[in-house]
């Protein structure tokens, strides 16, 4: 709900536990006036928190400083020297941005971003503002989620000038905070360790996130969140952002020496700029503030509802997702057709519902040196090439799927000896490989036009029901044989928004019924935006079982469990040697989008058989995976064991996972079992009890002891009638 006060100039925003509210002050500057729990509408203009430094420069006209406003959109260079959202050069060279309050209008639909994912949205309320002396114009959009306490915002630079102006910094938003009692939590990694957990203190000066490398990456997640000191999971305040975009992005955190608190997110000023044009107009991508009252537990349910309703493809968010097995674990590029159908037809009555052929298909592609950007499938390894393979899956009873890396290309390829140019790249200097590859410059329509084709012809003849896209190289060098060099700093973003050309074609228009699963070396471009293309996504090339309850941890703290794709692996794990028992393997997995990878012909025969039980097992609770709420109990990243509790939103039905990393010699695990409904009583079904939900979340259970390390247990619980 969005309200005007007209008498207090002030604008109200309330969602279901919270209210946002900023003001216009006396003079012109819209400031942040209130965020947090809901309160009663009022003027609360009174309110002023007395700021006392020495040397601050005026405002012209008024007895205020700049220094003193809480900015709702933050510039610089007047005397506020705290991090900025804007920064625009004009033609004289000026960064100067004095941004007034210009009006407002309601917009009952929320538009959408030009080329960009953005989350569906209702009533819309949109201020403007407008330097007082050039005609530079910023309108910032705010989309209110009642139910999930979420707002959106996102900021639309316009220039009004007569002449062009070079955006340096055009970030998402700023907000401004009274004080500084806050601990700051991220999601940091790098490849096949993403999304860890770290929570800091605050300090005075400016904590930065972010990175330059074209993609969300494995190393920082475009996420933050403030979190009140004492917060724990379900209990607390807490101020976090997400944000929905899938290249280089920035997040800072500032404490200023008065102890007030800015927090800023968008595109990573360090690669970008862009130059408008008179008339021409920017538009930055949307980011997700998320309050939560009650720790971060709430937060993250708040996000998956959000996610779920109003950004994930539709016509996957609650469909049922194949079990499937991927070949690359198992045979990386060690295959040919024989190969593939023996372990075809040894899915047969496996319970395995789909087989996806991994890179390594099509081109001279018999390593990673060679073929990437000639997409035509190798029939001298394939013969009768995919179709061939599709139909041995379905004689099977299963389904295909392919995989497919469309925004790279080899040195070693025909693509590259036809067009090098196509490759992103400094001209008159030898380009940086990585992996044997370079990346495609998707910022030139013609590029992503031949891509689309070529894309398109693969897949309309190949017989699959899911496409697996990858992407394992950062962006370097950041220049394009197309740009001039006055926007040659536009490459990145324009990279992105050809990708979101890219994925909106493939996914929404040619093949709406095909799923498609996001990839990037693992969980390097996994965030809100690939969710509108990509209803599921690969959390981490490392499928071992202790690492991944820390990368599943991170990865559903801000993403729907059903959008984490989880396979199960073989024993000893491939990429660290660490042996697991295949019960927890499975346990692990069953925390998202479950599937398999391995060899047919080393896996245990025990668990071959064990198969079609445990894809049983899983079409058991994949709805509350799809659907559920997550409730986290103890923690890997805080101590030897975790758990998570996934209930239904009816509080009928539940799964919980219990793991223990290392088996001490000590007393049996116990363990509390949070959000169930405290008057229910629950039959659990491979305990043959029944107690009420409110003995299970404060007494909790004892369980056996595990006979080694990597012990779990899956238990799955149901309303009593």
């Amino acid at each position: 709900m969005i309200k005007y006060c007209n008498e207090c100039r002030t604008f109200f925003m309330d969602g279901k536990d919270f209210t946002y509210a900023v003001r216009v002050n006396s003079a012109g500057y819209l400031t942040r006036a209130y965020y947090g729990k809901k309160i009663e509408h009022a003027n609360l203009s009174y309110f002023n928190r007395e700021i006392v430094t020495s040397f601050n420069t005026g405002i012209p006209g008024f007895k205020k400083q700049y220094a003193t406003i809480m900015q709702e959109y933050s510039t610089e260079y007047l005397g506020d020297f705290r991090e900025p959202a804007l920064v625009p050069v004009d033609e004289r060279g000026s960064r100067v941005a004095d941004l007034r309050y210009a009006g407002y209008y309601m917009l009952p639909v929320k538009p959408a971003i030009t080329g960009m994912p953005t989350s569906k949205g209702g009533e819309t309320l949109v201020i403007r503002l407008k330097d007082t002396d050039t005609g530079l114009a910023v309108y910032l959009y705010y989309t209110v989620y009642e139910a999930e306490n979420i707002v959106t915002r996102r900021a639309v630079i316009s220039n009004g000038t007569s002449g062009s102006i070079t955006l340096e910094r055009a970030l998402s938003f700023s907000e401004d905070f009274y004080d500084c009692d806050f601990e700051l939590m991220t999601l940091w990694g790098h490849h096949a360790n993403e999304k860890t957990p770290e929570i800091t203190p605050l300090h005075h000066g400016r904590t930065t996130i972010g990175n330059i490398r074209g993609t969300t990456s494995a190393h920082h997640a475009n996420f933050t969140a403030l979190l009140r000191k004492g917060t724990t999971e379900e209990q607390g305040e807490v101020y976090s952002t997400s944000l929905i975009y899938s290249g280089s992005h920035y997040e800072s955190v500032e404490v200023d020496e008065c102890g007030r608190t800015r927090v800023v997110s968008g595109i990573n000023p360090e690669s970008f700029s862009w130059k408008l044009a008179s008339g021409e107009e920017f538009e930055t991508p949307e980011a997700v503030l998320n309050y939560s009252d009650e720790g971060l537990g709430k937060m993250t349910r708040q996000y998956h509802d959000f996610f779920r309703a109003n950004l994930v493809n539709p016509r996957w968010v609650n469909e049922r997702r194949p079990v499937v097995l991927n070949s690359w674990e198992g045979m990386h590029f060690s295959f040919d057709r024989d190969r593939l159908f023996d372990t075809i037809d040894c899915l047969k009555d496996s319970g395995i519902e789909l087989f996806v052929l991994d890179d390594g298909w099509f081109g001279a592609r018999n390593n990673d040196k060679a073929g990437l950007g000639d997409w035509v499938c190798n029939e001298t390894k394939l013969p009768g090439g995919l179709k061939a393979i599709a139909d041995r899956c379905h004689e099977n009873g299963i389904e295909f799927g392919l995989w497919i890396e469309p925004e790279m290309v080899n040195p070693d390829s025909d693509l590259y000896r036809a067009h090098p140019d196509w490759a992103i790249a400094v001209p008159g200097r030898d380009a940086v490989p990585s992996r044997n590859q370079y990346v495609l410059d998707f910022s030139r329509k013609d590029v992503v036009d031949y891509i689309k084709k070529a894309m398109y012809d693969v897949i309309s003849t190949s017989g699959a029901s899911y496409i697996k896209w990858d992407m394992n190289r950062p962006l370097t060098e950041n220049m394009s044989y197309m740009l001039p060099a006055d926007r040659q700093g536009e490459l990145q973003h324009r990279y992105v928004l050809g990708v979101y050309e890219l994925a909106r074609y493939l996914t929404l228009e040619a093949f709406p019924d095909i799923l498609f699963e996001g990839c990037s070396g693992g969980g390097g471009r996994f965030d809100g935006a690939m969710l509108a293309y990509f209803p599921q996504i690969w959390s981490s090339d490392n499928t071992d079982v202790d690492d991944r309850t820390v990368i599943q941890l991170g990865t559903t703290m801000v993403f729907p469990m059903s959008a984490s794709s989880n396979h199960v692996s073989l024993s000893p794990n491939i990429r660290n040697g660490r042996p697991s028992p295949i019960a927890t393997r499975t346990n692990i997995a069953y925390g998202g989008t479950f599937g398999y990878e391995f060899d047919v012909r080393k896996i245990p025969e025990s668990e071959l058989k064990g198969i079609p039980a445990a894809v049983e097992k899983y079409h058991e609770i994949d709805d509350i995976v799809r659907n559920g709420d997550l409730y986290r109990g103890t923690d890997r990243t805080q101590g030897n064991e975790s758990l998570i509790s996934v209930v239904s939103k009816d509080k009928k039905r539940a799964f919980v996972v219990y793991y223990q990393a290392l088996n001490p010699h000590k007393m049996n695990p116990v363990f509390r079992i949070p959000g169930l409904d405290g008057k229910t009583v629950y039959r659990i079904k491979e305990l043959g009890l029944e107690l009420p939900g409110s003995v299970l979340g404060n007494l909790g259970l004892g369980i056996g002891r595990f006979r080694n390390d990597f012990g779990s247990v899956l238990l799955t619980l149901e309303a009593v009638d």
